[in-house]
């Protein structure tokens, strides 16, 4: 029962992450301009009321509701886990400090995913909700993971290695927030159609890296971004550093990993994903932004971290009963 609800809301978790994305995207967070409901209603309704200013737009509403239902019935999948953890056997149970936390966390996520609404698509608090829906789907991940056997490694892990692999993973969990604030900001075209140069130059100048990162005042309508375009071309430059820095560090993580043979087929399937995010990423600027692109630009971005998770747990064998 245990697992069955594991697999199911990993696989909700991956949905509504992709559902997040496409609304995104399709500027349709704001379809629905109150929380939780739409108009003051359970479903898009087909007019509305005076008293909102925002008009109707039945499509984008749609977008976004279909997203909180999904996210909905994910949360409630999560309480479904989490007490199933609480009263399984004693010798069934390995820990509740994981089910706890992904409880909190996504409660805390459907919090965000207010907050978003009710603060205009706020680019942080957009970021944060972005971030959350990854953390959500790794952390039932690794409660998938620590249902299966471990496997077994044909030689020790050198500790560095071991330093590398967290390395690249918070240099992806970075990588994962420049790319949201570079969505989030509407920075993704700011160079243009332009690869690798930004409009038509390698470095631009003028470039606002001082503002970039400003947390903006709450209440203030965000929606098509509010920065500057020179601010956005520093968003976008910023984020291609740190897509060069972490297909860097992967590069040397798989060649230290090379050793272990027990380890080839989880390092293959990273250094796959990450072809193939970076051709998603010169696609999203050469061809402007074309929503399956950019769709599955996130979700790459998902797998890719999922792929790393999956290669730590196999990694630190003797931690995964937490």
């Amino acid at each position: 029962m245990y697992s069955k609800a594991l697999n199911l809301s990993f696989i909700l978790a991956l949905i509504v992450v992709i559902l997040g994305a496409y609304t995104r995207l399709a500027d349709a967070g704001l379809g629905c301009p109150d929380w939780p409901g739409c108009y003051g209603q359970l479903f898009v309704p087909d007019v509305v009321s005076s008293e909102y200013e925002r008009p109707l737009d039945v499509a984008k509403a749609w977008k976004e509701m279909i997203h909180r239902y999904a996210a909905s019935t994910l949360g409630l999948s999560i309480v479904v886990i989490f007490l199933i953890a609480v009263f399984r056997k004693p010798d069934t149970v390995r820990s509740i400090k994981l089910p706890t936390a992904l409880l909190l966390l996504v409660v805390f996520q459907g919090a965000l995913g207010m907050w978003t609404v009710t603060e205009l698509v706020h680019p942080g608090i957009v970021t944060m909700h972005l971030l959350g829906g990854f953390s959500t789907t790794a952390l039932i991940f690794w409660l998938l993971l620590n249902e299966r056997q471990t496997t077994r490694l044909d030689k020790p892990i050198i500790g560095r290695h071991k330093t590398m692999l967290t390395a690249v993973i918070v240099l992806l969990v970075l990588q994962i927030f420049l790319g949201g604030w570079t969505s989030t900001n509407y920075a993704a075209l700011s160079c243009g159609d332009y690869f690798p140069s930004c409009l038509g130059e390698m470095w631009p100048d003028n470039m606002d890296f001082k503002n970039a990162y400003y947390w903006g005042p709450l209440g203030v309508d965000y929606e098509y971004g509010v920065l500057e375009s020179h601010t956005r071309t520093a968003i976008q430059m910023a984020h291609r550093i740190g897509a060069l820095a972490l297909t860097a560090a992967i590069i040397a993580l798989s060649f230290a990993l090379r050793t272990y043979v027990a380890l080839r087929k989880s390092v293959s399937i990273v250094i796959v994903l990450l072809t193939i995010q970076i051709v998603l990423g010169i696609m999203n600027v050469v061809m402007s932004l074309p929503m399956f692109a950019a769709t599955m630009h996130n979700a790459i971005g998902l797998a890719l971290l999922l792929s790393l998770i999956n290669l730590a747990h196999k990694m630190y064998p003797k931690k995964n009963s937490i």
